[in-house]
């Protein structure tokens, strides 16, 4: 998985392939990757796209400091 940038220099992308989120229970995959991230000190939102999710940090959070953490977690998935 790759952080993508974005024009928002405080929020990030990472494309999603289809077969990572299985559509029958993919409200609930959202929903617990979302507290995953969320657990992340410095994430301020989480929004699920048409194949990507974009992760926003907060102001002066660094995305070095969170950039592992969120790569960890979706390489669970």
């Amino acid at each position: 998985m790759e952080l993508i940038d974005t024009p928002n220099p405080n929020a990030k992308k990472i494309v999603i392939e289809k077969n990572t989120l299985h559509q029958f229970d993919l409200e609930i995959q959202q929903n617990d990757l979302s507290k995953n991230l969320y657990k992340i000190k410095g994430v301020s939102s989480v929004f699920f796209g048409p194949g990507f999710v974009t992760i926003t940090k907060e102001e002066g959070t660094g995305w070095e400091s969170i950039n592992q953490d969120i790569i960890s977690i979706f390489d669970k998935l």
